[in-house]
């Protein structure tokens, strides 16, 4: 009875966790931060091995000492995925002083909480016709 009490006990502490530990943290390609009447239309690419948890996106001034926005995205096709191939958000702007040239951050954290950041300057809309 003791020794079976022993296996079962150490077949139980190898159990762990130690697989989330060696997750990547996720990583993030920006492709988009540009204004479009009144919002920036954010694009990225995501890959979060660890599945994301959650995503904020904080636009500041160009230097990122003064936050002027933040926005907690909790869309079901980007939370609780393994990877998100076209993230594309609006955020609305409108009256918070944001220009061209101020940053914006996305940041994704996954379920084992680690976390990215992607940069990325805020532009003019992009024209289509070109």
């Amino acid at each position: 009875m003791m020794a079976l009490a022993c296996v079962l006990s150490l077949g139980f502490s190898s159990c762990s966790s130690d697989d989330d530990d060696n997750t990547p943290a996720p990583s993030i390609m920006m492709d988009e931060a540009n204004i479009e009447e009144g919002e920036i239309c954010v694009k990225a690419d995501v890959y979060a091995p660890g599945r994301t948890k959650a995503i904020q996106i904080t636009i500041t001034d160009a230097t990122g000492n003064t936050t002027k926005v933040t926005k907690d995205v909790s869309d079901a096709k980007y939370i609780n995925v393994l990877n998100i191939d076209g993230f594309h958000v609006h955020v609305d702007i409108a009256g918070k002083g944001v220009v061209v040239g101020d940053l914006l951050n996305l940041k994704v954290t996954d379920a084992n909480g680690k976390s990215a950041i992607g940069q990325k300057n805020i532009t003019e809309e992009e024209d289509d016709d070109e």
